[in-house]
């Protein structure tokens, strides 16, 4: 019990020191919050490489506790246990993600590197083997194993890439599993996971001292890659020796909310004939900004679903074999309740099934999509790129008009005062992103008839990230007449 104790408020420490150093580091490499039009929060100068503080915090305490003597510390290195292979694992996912953080990645090399890691750890045999049915153990064959493991590794990593979208909302996710894990793994005696969990808590809780809104910190996907895998892979270990199907699934009641959003990411997507892995901004935090709620009260709201997550998963470990189930099927009420309240389960615009009725147009729309881009790219003057802009408005039945002017030079708002963008009655505003963060303008909607549904909203953000470079070059060039 006390290396678990050591280990979390050690790492808490080494994390509050470390996490403004990675800042400066950061700002002299000039890896900063990249400046996208997806975003409802219009970003400002704020480092990222977050997570390098994090990692860092979190192998030091494991380090110094094994060095000092700890009996639970020194137990990571034992024959049998999954400690180090998860440990080693971890640090191509760290660096995958620095590399991200400071070059920009596409989604599929990082999907392969994820992939060969989830690998490398099932070969060392940190495996889903299988579970407890109603007619007895479920055994799964070696390629079914092989295949479920890599699957949830990459998804839980995912995941939790996806919800880091909020100042503080992913770390604060991480810190509440971690806790819930940590609680689990003391409750059933085991001291090593509990140990490892713990510290991973401390030095999150640490970084997300300086990742609350607001911000003067992200932890990038530096951070949020080697997080998903630590709880991705710590999952699997808390469940080896499980004896019933409800215990397996208690890290999918711990991961609620981001396996949540992971799916109603996928899942609208799909049915709205978007390709899968394009961004958009629907997620659920999105949708809570959408309703009016500031930064940190959405954030809150999503803490508390966190919790709330994080308890039913303990219930189902105190529990016995009808209380586990109890909490389960209220695992999944719950789920069904945040989905409905944030649209996504209901009637309207905003639901998945009128993104399935919307699919044909969407598709139609995205395909103009690409057409406007190869316009875009032969545009020479502002007055050109305005005229496309029409041509496209008028497929996408959206009135659109090009503001630059006196926004040409508007200063990049301080982290300490971050510009929230809402969509008003009247319009909606969508920021044109501009090479090394330059607000070049916005793209707005001159009073639309009707609503903007979550396709459009997407596909606008898509136009005005098409626009940045356009305009940049069209901006800087003088016209063919002066």
């Amino acid at each position: 019990m006390r290396a678990v104790g050591f280990g979390l408020l050690l790492s808490l420490l080494l994390s509050l020191v470390l996490t403004p150093l990675a800042g400066r580091v950061a700002l002299w490499l000039k890896a900063l919050d990249p400046f996208s039009a997806r975003k409802l929060l219009r970003p400002s100068q704020v480092p990222r490489l977050g997570g390098v503080a994090i990692a860092l915090a979190f192998y030091l305490t494991v380090t110094l506790l094994w060095s000092s003597g700890s009996v639970v510390a020194r137990a990571t290195l034992q024959q049998g246990t999954p400690v180090l292979p998860i440990l080693l694992g971890g640090v191509p996912m760290l660096l995958l993600g620095i590399v991200d953080d400071l070059r920009g990645l596409r989604a599929l090399p990082k999907l392969l590197v994820e992939i060969v890691v989830a690998l490398f750890l099932y070969s060392q045999g940190l495996r889903v083997l299988g579970t407890t049915g109603p007619t007895g153990p479920i055994e799964l064959s070696q390629l079914l194993s092989a295949l479920v493991t890599v699957a949830w590794i990459v998804g839980v990593v995912n995941a939790v890439n996806l919800i880091d979208g909020l100042d503080g909302l992913a770390s604060g996710v991480a810190v509440i599993a971690l806790g819930t894990t940590t609680v689990a793994a003391l409750i059933r005696g085991d001291l090593l996971l509990a140990f490892v969990a713990g510290s991973l808590a401390g030095a999150t809780l640490g970084f997300l001292r300086y990742n609350f809104n607001p911000a003067s910190i992200f932890m990038g996907d530096s951070g949020s890659l080697f997080l998903g895998y630590l709880l991705a892979t710590m999952s699997i270990w808390s469940v080896r020796k499980s004896a019933t199907a409800v215990l397996v699934i208690f890290p999918v009641v711990a991961l609620g909310l981001p396996l949540l959003d992971t799916g109603l990411t996928i899942s609208r997507r799909f049915l709205a004939g978007r390709p899968v892995m394009q961004a958009d901004r629907d997620h659920v935090h999105h949708r809570l900004l959408l309703m009016g709620l500031p930064v940190r009260r959405a954030v809150l709201w999503l803490y508390v679903a966190c919790l709330v997550f994080g308890a039913l998963s303990l219930l189902m470990v105190l529990g016995g074999p009808l209380l586990s189930r109890f909490g389960l099927v209220l695992a999944i009420c719950f789920a069904l309740l945040l989905g409905h309240r944030l649209g996504y389960l209901r009637g309207g615009p905003q639901g998945l099934w009128a993104a399935l009725a919307r699919r044909r147009r969407t598709q139609q729309l995205l395909r103009a999509m690409d057409a406007l881009s190869l316009k875009l790219e032969s545009c020479q003057t502002v007055s050109d790129v305005e005229d496309q802009l029409a041509q496209f408005g008028q497929l996408l039945e959206l009135p659109l008009r090009l503001k630059l002017d006196s926004m040409m030079d508007e200063p990049m708002p301080s982290a300490a005062q971050p510009a929230v963008m809402h969509e008003p009655s009247d319009g909606f505003p969508v920021v044109v992103p501009g090479k090394q963060g330059r607000l070049l303008g916005y793209l707005r909607l001159e009073s639309p008839s009707r609503s903007v549904n979550p396709d459009e909203r997407t596909l606008i953000g898509l136009l005005c990230d098409s626009l940045g470079p356009t305009l940049d070059r069209v901006t800087r060039t003088p016209s063919p007449s002066a």
